[in-house]
């Protein structure tokens, strides 16, 4: 089992930053499914293992916890987030929430000035099997980039932290792989998107992310 084997002299980390490099690490095992929903966390093995102080364990896990990756039961210690269907909602809501507000600001003329490479990034995405793990990795490469055309890095770093919990569910089989019509696909998204004014794009991008999802939102 993971972080409960003697100390890894290989897996040290730097003094600096020690509780970041801790949340980097079990984020990497959350997404090798090196961690999965039900899974107990002790902080002293963990602290072991990486050859660093429990101090900056508890810092990473309590931001874990924020994000919803792992929660904590009084006397009974820290476990993996076993995933309800109210937290899948409530992180497609907020997802949409940030992507459309982007929409908003990066529609027309960013896109536009973007479209050769937004379409390489759009085909490279469609061509991969929705059920691999490289699909996930272009899906979060194709809607980064087009949130950075915002230029609002709040608004990328909480896009950025609500994939990789959506990653985290479908990789446990929890989320479903959505099957789009073909006027919800990522190049005609795009298409949309670069001649669309705020509020359409709002809407497209609303209508992109719901696609093969309505159940959700029922």
């Amino acid at each position: 089992m993971p972080f409960s084997n003697a100390a890894d002299k290989t897996l040290k980390l730097p003094r600096q930053s020690l509780s970041q490099e801790v949340y980097e690490k079990l984020i990497e095992k959350f997404m090798q499914s090196e961690l999965v929903p039900g899974h107990i966390l002790n902080r002293r093995d963990i602290a072991e293992q990486l050859g660093i102080s429990v101090a900056p364990v508890l810092e990473a896990l309590l931001l874990l916890e924020m994000e919803g990756f792992v929660e904590s039961i009084p006397r009974k210690g820290t476990f993996v987030k076993p995933i309800r269907q109210e937290d899948i909602y409530g992180q497609l809501m907020l997802r949409e929430a940030v992507e459309c507000q982007a929409a908003r600001l990066y529609c027309g003329s960013p896109v536009k000035n973007n479209l050769e490479n937004l379409a390489l990034l759009a085909t490279e995405l469609e061509q991969t099997d929705a059920d691999a793990p490289e699909h996930w990795k272009q899906e979060i490469a194709f809607h980064s980039r087009l949130v950075e055309l915002a230029n609002c890095p709040a608004l990328l770093r909480e896009f950025k932290r609500f994939m990789r919990l959506g990653v985290f569910y479908s990789i446990n089989r929890i989320l479903p792989i959505a099957k789009r019509l073909d006027r919800y696909n990522h190049r005609s998204l795009i298409d949309v998107l670069s001649e669309a004014s705020p509020d359409a794009a709002e809407q497209a991008v609303r209508e992109h992310l719901r696609s093969g999802k309505l159940q959700l939102f029922a």
